[in-house]
């Protein structure tokens, strides 16, 4: 078994409040993925109980005292590999996880803009050369040739500003009346998407 210290780092975030159902089984079977070539964490926004919210107090500054956030904010920093696992609710991610890109994915972990003081600022890109992967399911059908809304929030809003470039997002479709069978093949799928 080679050495975990060694190995590359990935990170594993799942959102969804059912601990049981088909969004935990992708999550798991993305950790297991690359459990065997990276140094896998998962986090469980719902069973850490995460605080979403933003404070005021912590918006002007590059540093939070929330230690649940300082700990995220170094597994963002060691991470190669993101995996985000979430429904679709409303065309977008739940409000836990928007919480969580909110005050996690902050200047000076995701991005940063530099410059002299009163002059205008270059925003710098902070997570070059890392990568995505975005799983998430819907209870609508496949769209006809629009892009799926969370792939470009996903995409753009986030991974694009943040410069990794090289990223992915998997939706499941029409999930609420798919068979055992269509999301067992889409559960043992999720490693393949991955390599």
């Amino acid at each position: 078994m080679p050495n975990q210290d060694n190995l590359p780092r990935a990170l594993v975030v799942l959102c969804h409040p059912n601990r049981s159902g088909f969004n935990q089984a992708v999550a798991e079977a993305a950790a297991k993925a690359l459990g065997a070539t990276h140094m896998v964490d998962f986090i469980d926004l719902y069973q850490e109980d995460f605080n979403p919210v933003l404070p005021a107090d912590e918006l002007p500054r590059k540093f939070t005292f929330d230690e649940t956030t300082q700990r995220y904010n170094a597994l963002i920093k060691a991470a190669e590999v993101y995996v985000f696992v979430h429904p679709d609710w409303w065309g977008g991610p739940p409000a836990l996880l928007k919480g969580f890109i909110d005050r996690v994915f902050r200047p000076g972990v995701a991005y940063e803009f530099e410059g002299y003081e009163f002059l205008s600022k270059k925003k710098t890109a902070l997570l070059e050369g890392k990568r995505a992967f975005v799983f998430t399911t819907t209870d609508y059908p496949r769209p006809a040739k629009e892009e799926d809304p969370s792939a470009l929030i996903w995409k753009r809003n986030v991974f694009g500003y943040c410069g990794i470039s090289d990223a992915q997002v998997h939706t499941f479709y029409d999930t609420y009346s798919s068979t055992y069978e269509a999301r067992h093949q889409w559960i043992t799928g999720v490693a393949a998407k991955l390599s």
